[in-house]
């Protein structure tokens, strides 16, 4: 299955990453030593973890790639105007 989407911007990974090291920061620091206020919030702490990794695997899923090299290059072609066989004329492989 091919997707016409765009690539995502590129703090959109930086922005995934943050929920996966904010998720385990926070459930690591309540388990092992938890910081003020945390122990208020009880078994709170956990629904927060899981509300922060359902962000990440939604991110996640949503997130688009760089197309690969392939496909650039048969764009690059069509803007060009050349056909994708015809790379280089001058070179014997």
């Amino acid at each position: 299955m091919t997707s016409k989407a765009k690539p995502s911007p590129p703090w959109f990974g930086g922005l995934i990453l943050a929920c996966l090291t904010v998720a385990t920061a926070w459930i690591l620091t309540y388990t092992l030593a938890p910081l003020p206020g945390q122990n208020t919030l009880g078994g709170w702490n956990y629904a927060v973890v899981g509300v922060l990794l359902t962000f990440f695997i939604g991110l996640s899923r949503a997130w688009h790639g760089d197309p690969p090299e392939r496909q650039r290059a048969e764009t690059r072609d069509r803007s060009q105007n050349r056909s994708p066989d015809r790379r280089s004329a001058g070179t014997a492989g």
